[in-house]
């Protein structure tokens, strides 16, 4: 207790000071007080911190003295930013017997506030027994997953733990020497996190932590048994380095021995998306996301475009989800939603995504856009959820060209009467009647030829008809065009594996183009946006399609491999392999073509 009251006068002076010192009011000030590490064997240090928040300057404070506890000043550090000022004294404390040393609670009086610093304990372990000593590890590595098993597209954390004794000294770079699946997960690069202690079997280490996303693209039961390469630093050996002049320097750095530490086999189960109350609107999303959808403008004509800007974040597989969007009905046209802004990364754990989509309206009688739905699976709460957007109220005007003039309108839409003007690249213009008429006598003269050129004409006009049909669907009909367009996307980047497969028959280079080719044509034949070409989503749309269970087995084997050489290290596949590869994938695709998706 008479310590306590001591610190507190002591504490108390030095608020004094620091109330002049300090460049901020007295109540941007606060007090904060750390030690670490707070697990110790006997003979270790710890280091304790006393930081003073919003301040350029601060005295020297002493600790009364503590029974079996040696504390030493060491110094202070000023940092001065933006986000403002601060003083920070550190001490060395010195165990001197084994047990629990406690160090506060105290009291802080600043400027006639009270500042509450908590107690903080310091667990001081006696030296270990030879028995006992002698059965223990030096070092050892462990893997830590989330404690319920991730779903399928779930982002989740895999943690590698590195534990060693508190006498050892380790090199500052750690390698990963594999252990992960090679196909079927997306990780991000491992981050160290900051160094902690922890007991293991009546024993205190040292325990340095390495994080990664990541983000399973398939389900089933999965083996991690990853191996780390450390560098043990040997202070009694010297590396043997020289000098400018040829001789050995004697004082060169600790020498590092490398030493494989592996980590116990650990079993990861994915789980499937369940089948169990699935939306029918569901596109794989897993997470937590929230949706919003804005139109502008509200009030406009027939013919005229509105722009739907559709906003999707939160936490999960962001990269892939996709939000909702409209699709053509007899009041309106729309076209294909395109992406804005930045695409978040492949193993983002969240995020946001914009995209933004025309819609013209066709009549007159369009009053609101519905609303627009958007449906995930929340594998917290493991359940799906729907959120919703609109309905969006409109006011749309009659055009105001009137009945009988020229009004802007989609092919294929009911117009109120009068002449139409195709909205696109063809744009009709109506010509004013010729000056004079010429006769036929010219022609008259060669009966033959008049015939033909009568008969001729209906073809002609016939043709250009469809010709000019078809050229205007393709124009406004983007899902159409890029339907006609996919077996031609295929095609082309086959030839390239061929190439590919001829120049260098590398896995790498010739699973490139092969799939390319997957994507381009599933990306035009389903009239998805760029990036939103999955796995999951195209068996998805296979299976639905009553595709034979032969040609799913293939396709599901086409994107693990494809999912191996693109996210884990390439396989070695001999050259007739990847041909068979080359003739199985333009099978797939041939056999695709005859069914409909």
């Amino acid at each position: 207790m008479n310590a306590r009251i001591h610190f507190a006068k002591i504490l108390a002076s030095a608020a004094l000071a620091l109330a002049f010192a300090s460049a901020g009011p007295a109540s941007a000030v606060d007090v904060t007080f750390d030690v670490q590490p707070q697990l110790l064997n006997l003979g270790e240090t710890a280091t304790a911190t006393l930081t003073f928040h919003g301040v350029r300057s601060a005295p020297g404070i002493e600790f009364p003295q503590i029974p079996g506890l040696q504390i030493t000043g060491t110094g202070q550090q000023m940092q001065f930013g933006t986000g403002g000022s601060r003083v920070s004294l550190t001490y060395n404390l010195f165990p001197q017997k084994p047990g629990t040393h406690t160090i506060g609670p105290y009291e802080l009086d600043f400027n006639g506030e009270k500042i509450q610093i908590p107690a903080v304990s310091l667990e001081v372990r006696a030296p270990a027994g030879n028995a006992n000593a002698a059965t223990q590890e030096m070092i050892f590595a462990r893997v830590t997953l989330p404690e319920n098993p991730p779903t399928i597209h779930q982002v989740f954390d895999i943690v590698l733990g590195l534990y060693f004794l508190p006498g050892m000294e380790l090199a500052r770079d750690i390698n990963l020497l594999g252990g992960f699946p090679e196909s079927g997960f997306v990780i991000s690069s491992f981050e160290e996190l900051q160094m902690v202690r922890e007991e293991v079997g009546g024993q205190f280490y040292n325990l340095r932590r390495f994080r990664a996303r990541a983000r399973a693209l398939t389900a089933g039961s999965f083996t991690l048994q990853p191996t780390l390469r450390v560098g043990v630093v040997d202070p009694n050996q010297r590396q043997q380095r020289r000098d400018p002049f040829g001789f050995f320097d004697p004082f060169g750095g600790p020498a590092a021995t490398p030493v494989n530490v592996a980590v116990p086999p650990t079993a990861l189960t994915i789980r499937p998306i369940p089948e169990d109350g699935r939306p029918a609107d569901f596109g794989g999303a897993v997470g937590q996301f929230e949706f919003a959808v804005d139109v502008r403008p509200r009030e406009l004509k027939v013919g005229e475009p509105l722009t739907v800007s559709l906003r999707l974040q939160g936490t999960g597989n962001i990269a892939s989800a996709l939000p909702p969007s409209y699709r053509d009905t007899e009041s309106y046209k729309t076209y294909e939603a395109r992406q804005v802004g930045d695409t978040p990364d492949a193993a983002a754990d969240g995020g946001a995504k914009s995209f933004e989509q025309v819609v013209i309206p066709r009549a007159e009688s369009l009053q609101e856009l519905p609303a627009l739905q958007f449906s995930f699976y929340d594998p917290a709460a493991a359940q799906y959820r729907t959120v919703s957007a609109g309905p969006f109220p409109l006011v749309v005007h009659p055009s105001e060209n009137g009945a009988n003039s020229l009004m802007l309108q989609i092919p294929g839409g009911t117009s109120g009467g009068g002449n139409s003007l195709v909205l696109g690249s063809d744009i009709i213009y109506l010509k004013s009647a010729p000056a004079r008429w010429r006769n036929g006598a010219g022609l008259s003269a060669n009966p033959p030829l008049l015939l033909g050129l009568h008969a001729a004409a209906p073809l002609a006009l016939a043709g250009l008809f469809f010709a000019t049909r078809r050229r205007n669907r393709l124009a406004t009909d983007i899902a159409l065009a890029r339907r006609q367009k996919a077996p031609r996307s295929a095609r082309a980047n086959l030839h390239k594996a061929e190439a590919a497969l001829r120049e260098s028959a590398a896995p790498a280079a010739v699973f490139a183009p092969l799939a390319a080719a997957a994507a381009d044509y599933f990306g035009h034949r389903l009239n998805l946006p760029p990036g939103a070409v999955e796995a999951p989503l195209i068996l998805a749309k296979l299976r639905a399609a009553q595709t034979d269970e032969a040609a799913l087995a293939k396709w599901q084997e086409f994107f693990a491999l494809s999912d191996q050489i693109r996210y884990a290290s390439a396989a070695d596949l001999p050259r007739e392999a990847l041909a068979a590869w080359i003739a199985t994938l333009t099978s797939l695709l041939r056999k695709a073509e005859r069914i409909r998706l």
